[in-house]
């Protein structure tokens, strides 16, 4: 089968695209035959050694599929069934032609999308939906979603309108009208919105306007963006930090701070894909490549500027 590896750390030239054996799927795994695999920034942070895995050179790249289920399991997905699913980091193997992923891992497809969409579901929106579920979001909640226009974000802000949050998001001034698409309560210009913790996470003059105003932060960012967002907290707002660990050197008292990791699970993709179905929740994708594009796609990925999502199509 065709696939991309990488068999040394650094930048999206060390991808190369190479024939490998296919995998065997082990007990309660499935094997499906992928359609479509989608980019997200810890792909690039696996390649360049930042997210480590304990398996030698050569190592697989990604962890979003979609695509055609070719080998089952008891109680499992059908043969031939289109799914989509997320494979447990840290062990990538996404950007090839065949993937084995656990059973309890994959939900059927949902009828409205492509592959190169549904591709671009599982990591992103298990992530929203996790982060979400830890900060207690719900009905009233004013949540603040950074970088709203992402991967992440876009989902986030989505499902916190779901929940019946009042949403606000910061993103590029080019994606403010996105963000309203999306049902944003208030879109904030990252650059203009300096005490949002935007772009430079440092304070400006409009920083006073959010001072304690929110109950849940989500912060996809990290840096000076995660430092900028606790005093964006109200007393007993929560705090929910993706892509680093919790800096001790900035709590302040009474606002609560986790980090949320991302974990494969089918039940929530069932539950994900039904709302997209049912017309709720809009999938954005930037660009579909073809997977001899991986290094590009890591370029683009790498600079930090998709609205929605990358996806590699097979």
């Amino acid at each position: 089968m065709r696939a991309v590896v990488f068999s040394r750390y650094g930048d999206e030239s060390v991808l190369e695209l190479v024939r490998r054996p296919a995998p065997a799927p082990a007990d309660g795994e499935v094997l499906v035959e992928v359609r479509a695999a989608g980019v997200n920034p810890v792909d690039w942070k696996h390649r360049e050694g930042a997210v480590r895995a304990d398996r030698p050179f050569p190592l697989g790249m990604g962890w979003d599929v979609a695509g055609v289920v070719r080998a089952t399991v008891p109680g499992g997905p059908a043969v031939g069934e289109d799914v989509y699913g997320m494979l447990p980091l840290p062990y990538g193997g996404a950007y090839q032609e065949l993937a084995v992923l656990p059973a309890a891992a994959v939900a059927p497809m949902p009828a409205r999308l492509t592959y190169a969409r549904a591709a671009a579901v599982p990591l992103a929106a298990l992530t929203a939906w996790q982060a979400l579920e830890a900060a207690g979001a719900r009905s009233g909640t004013r949540v603040l979603v950074h970088a709203g226009a992402g991967g992440v974000g876009h989902f986030a802000v989505q499902f916190a309108r779901h929940l019946g949050a009042r949403v606000s998001a910061t993103a590029s001034a080019r994606n403010l009208d996105f963000l309203r698409r999306l049902g944003v309560d208030e879109p904030i210009d990252r650059a203009a919105g300096g005490g949002t913790a935007g772009a430079a996470g440092s304070a400006g003059s409009a920083g006073s306007a959010y001072e304690g105003a929110f109950d849940v932060v989500l912060d996809t960012v990290g840096g000076p963006v995660q430092h900028a967002s606790w005093r964006l907290l109200r007393p007993g707002g929560t705090l929910v930090t993706l892509p680093e660990p919790v800096d001790e050197a900035h709590r302040l008292p009474g606002v609560t701070a986790r980090r949320v990791i991302v974990t494969p699970d089918g039940g929530a993709l069932r539950r994900i894909g039904a709302l997209v179905d049912a017309g709720a929740v809009h999938v954005e994708v930037q660009s579909a490549l073809p997977l001899e594009q991986a290094a590009e796609a890591h370029r683009v990925s790498r600079e930090g500027r998709v609205r929605g999502k990358l996806v590699l199509t097979l």
